[in-house]
């Protein structure tokens, strides 16, 4: 006994380690927004407009001194759903979200307001109090763009000008916005009719699809306003296959690849946004309303008309 009591204290390293590692285990706590985590919901990374406000989210976040915690909803409303309630257990700081149907996320955004968890829409208009603000483009303002560029390149005809308007993703607030932005255009004036709504889903396959089982009735058009570019390249892609050359075509976003088929005659204009300014006024709103100052409802990012390098 005296020889085992003599070498006691070769157990005690390993008996304070065990005992550490019994306390950590009990009382680590769980990721609370002391940890300046910022997340971010986005729709989905085959979306380069999307891509775009990835980067730009997490470069500003780094620049800023908080920690991006980026996520996908992978254009599946149940997944943002379940991305954002996933960030709110987590305790982020604050939570920057693109939606595909606000009515879906509704009791989350709720929770986050009653967890203190401040929400930046972005890309996309969220009407709720509990969204502290929204950061996009003016998409009413884009489709009375698109409506305009489109009148004035028939300012010559006699008769109302034929659109095809090809839609994005149903109940996604910036369709209903650009649709609206079109619609007015088409109510105040005379020169111009939308004979035709279809829905691209913002995604070239759909869009190629149903542009061309339209195309297939054979319905006279002069034109088509496309709410994306991704859309876009479906409907060309369709034209193209019909033999039709002679289109007016305006889109939206202002990826890379839509710039070529400008260049090249195949599109006529793209309404190009701003998702780094989008990204940057967000997160000087979420500074200023972390800071306790007053903040807007909404903020509206530049887009401007790219017809081209040169026109005649």
């Amino acid at each position: 006994m005296t020889k085992g009591f003599k070498h006691y204290w070769l157990w005690l390293p390993i008996v304070w380690a065990l005992s550490i590692l019994l306390i950590t285990s009990i009382q680590l706590p769980e990721r609370t927004r002391d940890n300046n985590e910022v997340g971010f919901v986005f729709v989905s990374e085959k979306h380069e407009h999307a891509n775009k406000l990835l980067a730009a989210f997490v470069r500003t976040a780094n620049q800023k001194g908080f920690i991006p915690v980026p996520t996908s909803s992978e254009d599946s409303r149940v997944l943002e759903k379940e991305k954002l309630d996933a960030l709110i257990d987590r305790g982020v700081e604050a939570i920057f979200v693109t939606t595909l149907d606000e009515s879906f996320i509704r009791s989350s955004l709720e929770r986050a307001e009653r967890e203190g968890i401040p929400i930046i829409a972005i890309d996309r208009m969220i009407d709720h109090e509990s969204v502290v603000t929204s950061v996009m483009s003016d998409n009413v303002e884009i489709g009375r763009m698109a409506a305009n560029h489109i009148a004035a390149q028939h300012a010559g005809l006699e008769r109302p000008i034929r659109v095809v308007e090809v839609r994005g993703t149903a109940k996604v607030r910036s369709t209903i916005d650009r649709s609206l932005g079109l619609t007015e255009y088409d109510k105040a004036h005379d020169n111009l009719q939308v004979v035709a709504s279809i829905t691209g889903n913002y995604d070239t396959f759909q869009a190629e699809i149903e542009m061309s089982r339209w195309l297939d009735a054979e319905i006279p058009f002069d034109a088509v306003f496309s709410h994306n570019d991704d859309n876009t390249f479906g409907v060309v892609r369709a034209l193209e296959s019909h033999g039709l050359s002679d289109k007016t075509l305006v889109s939206v976003d202002g990826v890379t690849g839509i710039y070529p088929l400008i260049h090249s005659g195949k599109v006529d204009a793209t309404v190009v946004q701003s998702p780094n300014e989008m990204i940057e006024v967000g997160f000087k709103a979420l500074e200023h309303h972390l800071n306790g100052k007053k903040i807007a409802s909404h903020y509206y990012s530049s887009s401007y008309l790219y017809e081209g390098l040169t026109k005649d």
